[in-house]
């Protein structure tokens, strides 16, 4: 059903739909202006289930007494990014696309049994070193109000359409040092995450799709690393209103080993997660707690 600009979802797309739509968006070839869809999204009423929050909760590290993560809508709308690189005016192959940054605003708790109305477009190109990047907005509503929003930065490598303003993103200059704790990634958690998330891709899934990619073996999803830190970083509580700004610097090969580092300061914290040696940076973040004014389409 399509109303104007805006299409509205019944399901999420299955992962047959989505597997055949990345083996045939491989033929696909970045054109010298590429131009994303413009349409919205839709998925109305999407439930907030308790069992689904509890098998996140476990697989990231979160408490219960921390309630719904900020972390846990991102699964919600994650399908309709997919739904959205999976149509045919989108101007990329889905498989090799990089996830370099991501912000979340969490303007109010969600709690299990909520029902969310949940919706995502395509927003800005940045340009990238090694590529080409373009962002996608989500937000989820319940009962009228936007509850939480988040912008996802993806790079096509190789790309060099030039479009849009640099990307923004934080740099190691503010990379947290602290170490909190040394933890062994067991090679399970990108399938785990990947039944929870949706996100197949095979440099997460098996070692031939690592390969087939420059990896040498299979990576941690990045949304798993942020929010496997944040569950380190969040308060032994309930939050409010919170912003989480991560950008992605390495991945971690599986099975591996990663520290996670926290600086905490009155207004914010930093976090990183490093290596177990500490000095290569795998991601770099910034819990902001109390309310965060959200900035469409930032630079």
């Amino acid at each position: 059903m399509a109303t104007a600009d805006t299409i509205v979802f019944d399901a999420p797309p299955s992962p047959v739909e989505v597997l055949r739509a990345g083996l045939t968006t491989l033929l696909k070839r970045a054109p010298a202006t590429p131009v994303l869809p413009r349409v919205r999204l839709l998925r109305i009423g999407v439930a907030v289930d308790g069992q689904a929050v509890d098998d996140y909760r476990t697989l990231c590290g979160f408490v219960p007494e921390q309630g719904v993560p900020p972390s846990y809508p991102h699964l919600l709308a994650f399908p309709l990014h997919l739904a959205l690189m999976m149509r045919r005016d989108f101007p990329y192959p889905m498989v090799g696309l990089v996830h370099v940054a991501n912000r979340i605003v969490q303007h109010a708790a969600i709690a299990p049994g909520d029902r969310l109305d949940v919706a995502a477009r395509c927003g800005a190109f940045h340009t990238h070193p090694r590529g080409q990047v373009f962002t996608i907005l989500a937000a989820a509503q319940r009962n009228g109000a936007t509850v939480w929003e988040s912008e996802s930065s993806y790079l096509r490598i190789g790309a060099r359409s030039g479009s849009g303003r640099p990307l923004a993103v934080l740099s190691g200059d503010v990379a947290a040092t602290e170490a909190i704790a040394t933890e062994a990634i067991p090679r399970a958690v990108a399938r785990r995450y990947a039944r929870l998330s949706g996100d197949r891709n095979p440099i997460h899934m098996s070692w031939l799709g690592a390969r087939l990619f420059g990896f040498r073996q299979p990576i941690a999803h990045g949304m798993w690393t942020k929010a496997r830190a944040l569950a380190l970083v969040l308060p032994r509580a309930q939050s409010e209103a919170v912003a989480i700004d991560v950008a992605f610097r390495a991945p971690i090969l599986l099975p591996g080993r990663a520290t996670f580092c926290a600086d905490v300061r009155a207004d914010a914290t930093d976090f990183a997660v490093r290596d177990a040696s500490g000095t290569r940076l795998h991601l770099i973040g910034r819990l902001g707690r109390g309310h965060q004014p959200w900035e469409t389409d930032r630079a």
